[in-house]
């Protein structure tokens, strides 16, 4: 355990901006404890970001308190943040209000990352996740160690590491932290995955499939890295037909998704790319629409983008 220890430390050297502080979400949980406790450690300038999504009424207030006198003991600043309303909203929702509140914070805070403690097990559970949706590359290879989130770079070191190996860690620096009981609940997907759905693959094939699922999502990583450093920086305002024929199907649909994010057009289906990328051959029709009112159609040899 010591080894791996050594080996996360390292780790975290590399990932360090060379000045400056830098935010840690912790949420009480034993993966961010380890995180923060490890860089406090090291003596890294930390601000400590907690937000309470108020789901669990006062196991939630209790999480708070706890992490409050965690970071006072070790005085390390914090800064607590609160869902709008009591009870339980959507996960989509609760990552919405959580970000809301990292991106201001750090804006004010003139801090330019904010360092999360998701690790191997959350990458492939978001990978089967994704999976499931019919997700493409880009979605895949979500978690990823280096992502620019709402204007602040995401930085997740741990996505090498199991829960297992940070159970590890955490007993061998006696360290201390929250449980969450819903982690436990069926009633969520991502943990009937967990729980139900990994091991049973796990006995099906006879090994261990996380491990296998960490390698694959690391390669699509690579890929979509790849992907992006040959796409345009600069984004046309029309996309010629004529060119964009020529490429690979691959190639024209990593452009057109490429180009319609560009443009602002959110929440992109493989339907609605593929809408699109029927206009370079088919001559009728000559316009569909999109997500959210958007519209993209063909004229004089180009495609253009319009909002409703």
């Amino acid at each position: 355990m010591i080894s791996t220890l050594k080996s996360l430390q390292e780790s975290l050297l590399r990932e360090l901006p060379s000045q400056g502080k830098i935010a840690v979400g912790v949420s009480g949980g034993i993966d961010s404890i380890v995180l923060a406790e490890i860089l406090h450690r090291m003596k890294t300038p930390l601000v400590i970001l907690h937000f309470n999504h108020r789901w669990r009424g006062a196991e939630s207030d209790g999480d708070a308190k706890w992490i409050t006198l965690w970071a006072a003991r070790r005085r390390i600043p914090l800064i607590i943040g609160h869902a709008t309303t009591k009870g339980k909203t959507s996960e989509a929702q609760a990552r919405e209000q959580r970000w809301a509140f990292f991106a201001k914070t750090c804006r004010e805070e003139e801090i330019s990352e904010i360092w999360l403690a998701h690790h191997a097990d959350d990458l492939v559970e978001t990978f089967l996740l994704q999976l499931m949706r019919g997700a493409g590359v880009d979605g895949l290879a979500s978690l990823q160690v280096r992502r620019q989130v709402c204007g602040v770079q995401a930085v997740r070191p741990l996505l090498p590491y199991f829960k297992e190996e940070l159970l590890g860690m955490a007993k061998s620096l006696r360290l201390k932290w929250r449980e969450d009981a819903t982690n436990l609940s069926r009633d969520y997907l991502r943990n009937r995955l967990r729980l139900d759905i990994l091991p049973l693959l796990s006995t099906a094939v006879g090994r261990d499939v996380s491990k296998l699922i960490l390698r694959t999502a690391s390669l699509l990583a690579t890929e979509n890295d790849y992907w992006k450093s040959i796409l345009p920086s600069q984004w046309p305002e029309r996309a010629s037909v004529k060119e964009l024929k020529i490429f690979h199907p691959a190639h024209q649909r990593r452009w057109l998704r490429g180009w319609l994010q560009a443009k602002g057009v959110t929440d992109l289906s493989y339907e609605d790319v593929e809408r699109v990328r029927a206009l370079l051959t088919h001559l009728k029709p000559s316009k569909v629409n999109l997500s959210r009112g958007w519209h993209c159609g063909r004229r004089a040899g180009s495609l253009w983008i319009s909002e409703a």
